[in-house]
């Protein structure tokens, strides 16, 4: 069946408000659930800031998490039943055969991330001040850092970039998806510090996207978001300009030999402009490797 929106574009916009009120309204039914359980009196603002006030490596971030993944697939329900007139699992999520590109997305951002690491160290930008060893509560980081991936992926890259690809280019739908995404995150500390943060959550819209646009499948783009989100804590960077402390392996600081605009600032390696030409060029062997696999 057609769509009732022909529009892709018009359906993408649409569907924000749908997502952020659904996901609202979920998540606090889920924060009820939690205080519930924790027999959190919901009048005392102090205990209830407290329980809530949690690190990464929480069972309560990891449960709010997880309802706000809830509170998308219902948005996304709503919007490919009663607007799309399509299957759910049109937008991507078939992982029939796809173990490959879960092991290569990880894979990269292993090898993506790392490589940062060592370029900024031998470039002096950073100095390694530690190593922190294993912490336990990396499971639960695992785990809440890939609900929040695949939940990003869901919303930007299964349905935004899916419906504007029905209206448009791929680079056109590409920058649609791409310009949502960076201002999902202009709340972010530090990512106004100078121009660099905001390009470079543009170009991550590119990167993460980019594989989709011809395969129509979530998972490489999930596993590498993942990987991206994780690896970058586990070398001890802020994620998105969040500082981290509850997985991290490696303990560096910034030795102010360089510009922040170079090391990334309190922002991280997603404010470096080394980042940001990293991501423009694998973008582009992505593309080159999917359009040569596409023929």
């Amino acid at each position: 069946m057609e769509p009732r929106i022909q529009n892709g574009f018009l359906r993408a916009i649409i569907f924000m408000p749908l997502w952020l009120i659904t996901m609202g309204m979920v998540v606090t039914v889920g924060s009820i659930i939690v205080m519930t359980i924790s027999g959190v009196d919901m009048a005392d603002q102090a205990a209830v800031e407290a329980l809530f006030d949690v690190s990464f490596d929480s069972p309560v971030m990891l449960t709010l998490t997880a309802f706000q993944v809830l509170g998308s697939f219902c948005a996304l329900w709503l919007a490919t039943k009663f607007i799309d007139r399509k299957p759910l699992m049109s937008i991507g999520l078939s992982m029939k055969d796809k173990a490959n590109e879960m092991l290569v997305g990880l894979g990269f951002a292993l090898a993506f991330i790392g490589g940062l690491f060592l370029l900024l160290w031998l470039l002096g930008a950073i100095t390694i001040t530690g190593y922190v060893g294993f912490k336990p509560g990396v499971f639960f980081v695992s785990m809440m850092l890939f609900l929040a991936a695949f939940d990003e992926e869901l919303i930007f890259r299964g349905y935004i970039l899916n419906s504007m690809m029905d209206s448009s280019s791929r680079w056109v739908a590409l920058a649609g998806s791409s310009a949502l995404f960076a201002l999902m995150h202009a709340g972010n500390p530090s990512v106004w510090s100078n121009w660099v943060p905001m390009t470079e959550l543009f170009a991550a819209g590119f990167i993460l996207g980019i594989s989709y646009t011809f395969t129509k499948n979530l998972w490489f783009p999930t596993f590498f978001h993942f990987g991206w989100n994780f690896f970058q804590g586990l070398f001890g960077f802020e994620i998105s300009g969040i500082s981290v402390d509850s997985w991290k392996m490696i303990s560096h600081e910034n030795t102010g030999n360089v510009p922040d605009i170079i090391s990334g600032g309190a922002f991280g390696i997603e404010g470096s402009v080394i980042t940001l030409s990293c991501t423009i060029i694998c973008t582009y062997f992505i593309y080159k490797y999917y359009n040569e696999f596409d023929k």
